[in-house]
């Protein structure tokens, strides 16, 4: 497996993998949650990380204080990746598309354009734990490919905060594989920070469809 995974994909660990948490009080519980067969997610590494391994996330339910817990693993004991779980599929789970009346609301972002899930909703159909409530937001990526599509996208996003009173977070997804966050994206900002899977760099934010626009 020799490429790196990107950010917010899923991995499943081999039974002998040798894992470690960065922080070795949180081993138990880490343990615990790789018995059950749960993934981990990849995370965003800093650019001068000479770690080679993997490094990856758990986020625990609000039932555990939402803690995260971080880990790293060599590549090799990596058994699955798996991309972001999709819109459509969290709609038709039954442990997630109805809870905490979210049924019309995550049709209505489904309506938009489509889209794959992190955050409470996925960690809640993967697991079977209690991740969402009334007051949970929705976390989404959507893969972006021009100016255009970015524009249309965050404008409906703002309607449909107002008309549902709830909160989407997510980031587009750039086509040459970086992240920006949908709201900063949407503001006046003359700079936006790009997430990449080996770090994060501010870039001008009229320049991040330059090379598709100028290669159309």
């Amino acid at each position: 497996m020799p490429d790196r995974p990107a950010r917010h994909t899923l991995v499943w660990l081999s039974a002998q993998a040798d894992w470690r948490a960065d922080v070795a009080a949180q081993d138990p519980r880490l343990a615990q949650w790789l018995a059950q067969g749960w993934p981990a997610v990849v995370a965003r590494r800093a650019a001068d990380d000479p770690d080679p391994r993997l490094r990856l996330g758990v986020p625990l339910p609000p039932a555990e204080g939402k803690q995260r817990l971080a880990l790293r693993v060599p590549m090799a004991d990596v058994v699955k990746v798996q991309p972001p779980i999709s819109l459509q599929a969290v709609l038709a789970h039954p442990l997630v598309g109805a809870a905490a009346d979210w049924s019309l609301p995550l049709q209505a972002l489904h309506a938009m354009a489509p889209a794959r899930v992190f955050g409470a909703f996925a960690w809640q159909m993967l697991t079977g734990l209690e991740y969402v409530h009334a007051r949970s937001d929705i976390d989404l990526l959507w893969q972006i490919d021009d100016r255009d599509m970015a524009d249309h996208l965050v404008t409906r996003l703002q309607a449909w905060e107002g008309t549902f009173a709830r909160r989407v977070d997510g980031e587009l997804c750039l086509p040459d594989g970086g992240a920006v966050n949908w709201r900063e994206y949407a503001s006046d900002a003359r700079q936006v920070l790009v997430k990449r899977v080996d770090g994060a760099m501010l870039a001008q934010r009229e320049d991040l469809f330059q090379r598709v626009e100028v290669g159309s």
